[in-house]
C-alpha cells in the first residue's frame, strides 16, 4: 500500500506538473505587416499604417493580458492539483501505517511454530486461488496476446552468516531478474532493496531442503525464521503479504540447496519467499527461475526454457502459457 501511494503521488505530480499555459506564447509577433512602403506624399498610407499600428499594439496588449491571466489560472490549478496529491499521499499513508502494523502483527503471529505455519500454508494458498479466480479475465487476455504493463515487487534478505556471497552476486541475480520479465512478461520488477538481516537463521550452515522435508520444515524453525526475518527486514507492505494481492516475493540468500546440483527452491504458492546459493559460477537467472516457481511454474523439458532442470545460462525463454500463467500471479498487479 505505501509503495503504491508513493506511485500514485508520482504520477499525480507529474499530470500537475504538465499543466501549463500554452496559449497567446506569441504576443510579441503580433505586428503591423502592411502599409510598410508608402511613400512620404502619400497621406492616406500614412494614417492607414498609423491605425495598423496602434490596431497590433493594442492587440498585442490584449494578448500578454491573456497570457497573463492563463498562466494564472494554470499556476493556480498546478497548485491546487499538488496540494491534492500531497493530501492524499499524507492520508493514504496514514491508512498505509495501520494496515502494516496490522500486517506485521499477523505475521509476527504466523512465525509461531506449527501454528503459525500451517496457518501460512493456509492463507497462502487460499489468497492465491481467490486473486486467480479474479484474475480470471486477465489470463484468458494474456494467452490471446493482450499483455498491457504490470507490475511485480521482489526484494533480497541476506541473513548474518559469514562467508556469504557479495552484493554484486546478489546484484547479477536481480538484473537477470529485472530485465528478462520485462522483455518477456511485459511485467515491470520493481527492486525494493537487499536487506542484511540481524536475525539469525535457526542452523549453521543455513541449509535448505528442496524435497519433502523442506516443505514440512517450513511449518517449524525454518519457516519461523523466514517468516520473522521477513517482517523485520522487509515491513513495508507487509499488510499484502498477509491478503496476496501484489505481495512482495522475498529472496534469501542461503549457503547450500539440497539435493546435490541444486542451487535454488521454492515451494509456489505455499511462502512469500523463494530460497537461491546466489553463488559466483550460478547461472545468472536462478532467482528467476525460482520467482517462476513462485508464480505456479512448473520444471520444462526444454533446456533453453527458464523453467528447465538446469537453469539456461544465456537468453531463456517462456512458452505464451508460462507467460500468462506469471502474469496471472497474486504477485503481479496492475496497482
Amino acid at each position: 500500500m505505501g509503495r503504491v501511494c508513493e506511485e500514485v503521488e508520482n504520477a499525480a505530480v507529474d499530470a500537475c506538473n504538465d499543466i501549463q499555459c500554452n496559449s497567446f506564447n506569441n504576443c510579441n509577433g503580433i505586428q503591423c505587416n502592411s502599409f510598410t512602403g508608402c511613400a512620404w506624399w502619400n497621406a492616406p498610407c500614412h494614417i492607414a499604417r498609423g491605425v495598423c499600428v496602434a490596431a497590433a499594439a493594442v492587440a498585442r496588449a490584449a494578448c500578454w493580458v491573456a497570457r497573463g491571466a492563463c498562466v494564472l489560472v494554470a499556476e493556480t490549478a498546478r497548485v491546487t492539483c499538488l496540494a491534492g496529491a500531497a493530501i492524499a499521499r499524507a492520508a493514504c499513508e496514514v491508512v498505509n501505517v495501520v494496515l502494516d502494523f496490522i500486517g506485521l502483527i499477523i505475521e509476527l503471529i504466523l512465525s509461531i511454530p506449527i501454528i503459525g505455519g500451517l496457518l501460512r500454508t493456509i492463507i497462502n494458498w487460499v489468497t492465491e486461488i481467490i486473486w486467480r479466480l479474479v484474475g480470471l479475465l486477465d489470463f484468458v487476455a494474456s494467452l490471446l496476446g493482450i499483455r498491457p504493463r504490470k507490475k511485480m515487487y521482489f526484494g533480497v534478505v541476506v541473513p548474518p552468516i559469514t562467508p556469504i556471497v557479495s552484493d554484486a552476486d546478489i546484484q547479477r541475480q536481480v538484473n537477470a531478474v529485472i530485465n528478462f520479465y520485462d522483455t518477456t512478461c511485459n511485467i515491470n520488477m520493481i527492486f525494493t532493496g537487499i536487506c542484511h538481516s540481524n536475525v539469525s537463521p535457526p542452523d549453521s550452515p543455513f541449509t535448505v531442503d528442496c524435497d519433502a522435508s523442506g516443505f514440512f520444515s517450513d511449518w517449524w524453525l525454518a519457516g519461523s525464521y523466514f517468516e520473522f526475518a521477513s517482517a523485520t527486514c522487509k515491513p513495508k507492505d507487509s499488510f499484502r503479504r498477509v491478503i496476496g494481492l501484489g505481495s512482495e516475493i522475498i529472496v534469501f540468500i542461503v549457503e547450500d540447496v539440497t539435493p546435490v546440483n541444486t542451487n535454488g527452491c521454492s515451494f509456489g504458492s505455499t511462502h512469500n519467499y523463494v530460497v537461491i546459493e546466489a553463488q559466483p559460477g550460478d547461472s545468472a537467472f536462478v532467482a528467476a527461475h525460482e520467482i517462476g516457481h513462485a508464480c505456479w511454474l512448473p520444471h520444462d523439458g526444454n533446456p533453453a526454457n527458464l523453467m528447465s532442470n538446469i537453469t539456461p545460462r544465456t537468453n531463456p525463454t517462456l512458452t505464451d502459457l508460462q507467460i500468462s500463467l506469471v502474469r496471472w500471479s497474486k504477485h503481479c498487479v496492475y496497482l
